[in-house]
């Protein structure tokens, strides 16, 4: 049998300026069950009873994140926020994370520092581009401008391979264990392998991130194995209603889970240039987290 874990939002974000977007999540829900399927990847039946999850359901409240030259750098949060709830934020986000600069890279395979949630590791990057047909190439009413410039049907994957064994910074696994959520807690997460992919056309962007988590409840001497599916897909970019939401009572923070503010050996941009706003909306479609438990 298999336990599994769904939790799903919609994340809508509004660019404030260049290099930083204002979002939220909404219709967030969660909910878990269990089913006969051992295997993570195959389409789960439910064979018992559908329980809403509301301790994993996503604040909804406003944020800020802001991107640089290699991606995702920081956030900023409103300073009443539980950490439980900023840590869940830094994971689903950080797919955006690209953790490169390309204009300093021509290869197609080349290895780097990614400044990734679980600390900074060592990560193999893999880049392809090809030529695809028609099921890849959605028609929208919006064009997508990446970094790389892309021709109408070509789409660009970048395939991110870690290396938790080389990781600097490094914090304990975040959604290894629901028992997180209480002081005191016996299970001992240990993410075993994590790998991301991000697809990039002219007109979609989808980013998704595997890994394999093994859990050990000390006590009773019980070792698990989770699988965490985490997938961010563009939904639609329409016209921005109002002016960017600003964050109430703003606290920086940065990507690492478990930490509070900023670190002080986090570089701070001190850049006072001024960018024109941008009136559109983004929202993303993300089924956040799939899970299972072999028992």
């Amino acid at each position: 049998m298999s336990i599994r874990l769904n939790v799903a939002s919609k994340l809508v974000c509004q660019p404030k300026s260049y290099h930083v977007f204002t979002c939220h999540f909404r219709d967030s829900k969660a909910d878990s069950y269990t089913t006969e399927s051992l295997d993570p990847w195959f389409q789960e039946t439910p064979v018992s009873r559908v329980s809403r999850q509301e301790a994993y359901e996503i604040n909804q409240d406003q944020f800020e994140m802001k991107f640089g030259k290699q991606g995702l750098e920081s956030l900023v949060v409103n300073e009443n926020i539980q950490p439980r709830e900023l840590d869940m934020i830094r994971v689903i986000v950080g797919q955006l994370n690209i953790g490169m600069a390309f204009v300093s890279h021509h290869r197609s395979q080349f290895h780097l520092m990614e400044n990734f949630t679980q600390g900074e590791c060592a990560t193999i990057f893999t880049v392809h581009r090809n030529i695809v047909g028609l099921p890849m190439h959605v028609k929208r009413n919006y064009v997508l401008m990446p970094v790389i410039p892309l021709r109408d049907g070509e789409v660009l994957q970048i395939r991110k391979m870690r290396n938790l064994h080389m990781c600097t910074h490094k914090v304990p696994y975040f959604f290894g264990s629901a028992e997180r959520m209480s002081e005191y807690s016996d299970v001992v997460s240990t993410i075993s392998s994590s790998e991301s992919l991000i697809i990039v056309t002219s007109t979609e962007f989808i980013t998704g991130t595997i890994n394999v988590v093994t859990t050990n409840k000390i006590s009773e001497r019980i070792a698990t194995t989770l699988y965490e599916n985490i997938n961010l897909k563009l939904e639609s970019i329409l016209p921005a209603e109002s002016e960017p939401l600003e964050v109430k009572d703003p606290e920086p923070a940065s990507m690492f889970i478990g930490r509070w503010l900023r670190e002080s050996s986090l570089e701070e941009d001190q850049s006072t240039e001024e960018y024109p706003s941008m009136e559109e909306d983004l929202s993303m479609e993300g089924l956040i987290s799939r899970r299972k438990k072999d028992v």
